[in-house]
C-alpha cells in the first residue's frame, strides 16, 4: 500500500510518500516546497491545487493522509485549512481514500505502540535521517502516512 502524507504550514507544504506496511515501511519520497504569496488568496488556492495533483500524478497513493491544524487562527486560515478543502476535493472526485490526523491524533497507539514512544526519534530510526529540512514538520507528514498503511 502507499500513502501520501501532507503537513502544511505557513509559507511550506510539507510531503512524505511511504510504502509497504506499518510494520515494514520505506520512504519513497519526501519534500518541503516554499509557497506563493498568501496574501493572494486565489494564486495560492491555485498554487495548492496544481501541487496537490502532480504528487497524486506522480505517486498514485492508495491513501492520503494530512495532519489538521485544529482552530488555526484567522490568518492561518488561508494557508492552513483551505487548501486542505481543496485536497479532500482532489482525493474525492479521483477515488482515493483521505484521512485527517489532529496533534492530538499522533500517537504511538496508531502503530500500536507503548504510549511513552517518542515518535519523532522513531522515524529517524525506521527511515533513517534525510537533509535538508528533516524537522518537526517532515516527521509530520511521514508519520500521517504511516499510520495509514
Amino acid at each position: 500500500m502507499k500513502a501520501l502524507g501532507i503537513a502544511l504550514q505557513k509559507n511550506y507544504m510539507r510531503h512524505a510518500v511511504i510504502n509497504g506496511d506499518q510494520e515494514n515501511p520505506y520512504l519513497l519520497d519526501k519534500g518541503r516546497q516554499a509557497t506563493c504569496d498568501p496574501g493572494d488568496v486565489p494564486v495560492l488556492m491555485d498554487w495548492y491545487e496544481t501541487h496537490f495533483q502532480r504528487l497524486i500524478s506522480a505517486h498514485a497513493p492508495d491513501v492520503i493522509a494530512y495532519k489538521l491544524v485544529l482552530e488555526p487562527k484567522l490568518e492561518q486560515q488561508h494557508s492552513l485549512s483551505f487548501p486542505l478543502g481543496i485536497l479532500n476535493l482532489l482525493a474525492q472526485k479521483q477515488g482515493i481514500k483521505i484521512e485527517e490526523f489532529s496533534q492530538r491524533a499522533i500517537t504511538p497507539a496508531k502503530l500500536s505502540l507503548d504510549k511513552t514512544t517518542d515518535l519523532m526519534a522513531l522515524v529517524d530510526t525506521t527511515f533513517g535521517k534525510h537533509p535538508p529540512y528533516w524537522d518537526k514538520f517532515q516527521k509530520e507528514a511521514i508519520l500521517v502516512a504511516w499510520f495509514c498503511l
